[in-house]
């Protein structure tokens, strides 16, 4: 089974919208040596879906050959549709990855379950890897819920995981529901009172600038040193707590400036434009990093 902690590879960009590969292979090795317990690429930090079909497969090809199989891998290729979706998934498998995250197709968000059903066979079939159902309704507009959840993995024998963004289901459901071959991951941070009962690990992109911290969490907690768990915990909710509010005031570029205030050089981070975060701004994710141990 996957467990732990599988950190959301953000993928930076030069200043002309071009994947920052150097960056990208410097991030791919931080994560290894902070000894996570896989990567998911290409998702909505990996910025998978402003991506053309060409330069997702370009980062994959980055992540997985600078990984070199020392953590398992997992590449997103969720799409609207299913023809890119198995295009993904097949270009995935072929390049090595561990396992592949598949959204159900977004935009047409009134699709009927057997429609569904049909996308998740399609990509399975053409890729013959484990599947991560990535449950975020919010951004694609369909929600796997656990009873059709259920479904789904009678149908797909391969599907292994769930990442549980914004469920429409209580997590408990999830991991009581699925059979013990499937793993539920959670999308936020507070682990503390999940893991422990069942919960298989976090895939969490606002702590993703402090891996080390998230791992030392996780095997606290796998350890059933609860002590020393709850001030971990204690630490990355601080660092969450911060960072979801200067997001909500600065937007996505909040994340980007985490990694910078590590010392990574990303020039560009989301795609899109936006406006610097102001001095104030920066000097908050600093004091947050240093309040939870963590030094520029």
């Amino acid at each position: 089974m996957y467990k732990g902690v599988l950190i959301p590879v953000i993928t930076p960009f030069f200043d002309d919208n071009s994947v920052d590969e150097p960056v990208l292979r410097q991030l791919v090795d931080f994560y290894v040596g902070a000894s996570v317990q896989g990567l998911f690429a290409l998702g909505s930090s990996g910025q998978g879906p402003v991506l053309s079909e060409a330069e997702r497969k370009a980062v994959a090809e980055i992540i997985l050959d600078q990984n070199a199989g020392r953590v398992p891998a997992i590449i997103h290729v969720g799409c609207a549709d299913t023809p890119t979706t198995v295009a993904l998934a097949k270009h995935a498998a072929a390049s090595g990855a561990d396992a592949i995250g598949v959204i159900p197709p977004y935009y047409y968000c009134d699709a009927p379950q057997s429609a569904i059903l049909e996308h998740f066979k399609a990509v399975s079939d053409a890729a013959q890897l484990p599947i991560f159902i990535y449950e975020n309704p919010k951004y694609c507009g369909i929600s796997i819920a656990p009873e059709f959840g259920v479904r789904l993995k009678k149908e797909v024998p391969l599907i292994r995981a769930m990442k549980i963004a914004y469920g429409a289901g209580e997590m408990a459901d999830y991991v009581k529901m699925f059979p013990d071959d499937v793993s539920v991951f959670t999308g936020n941070g507070d682990i503390f009172g999940l893991v422990p009962f069942g919960v298989a690990g976090m895939i969490n992109p606002p702590t993703s600038a402090v891996p080390e911290l998230c791992v030392a969490l996780y095997k606290a907690l796998e350890a059933k040193d609860y002590a020393k768990a709850r001030d971990l915990q204690d630490k990355v909710n601080t660092i969450t707590q911060m960072f979801i509010a200067t997001q909500k005031r600065h937007g996505r570029g909040t994340l980007g400036e985490t990694f910078r205030v590590r010392g990574f050089p990303v020039k560009r981070f989301p795609r899109w434009t936006t406006a610097p975060l102001p001095e104030e701004a920066k000097d908050t994710i600093r004091q947050a990093f240093r309040d939870a141990g963590i030094e520029d």
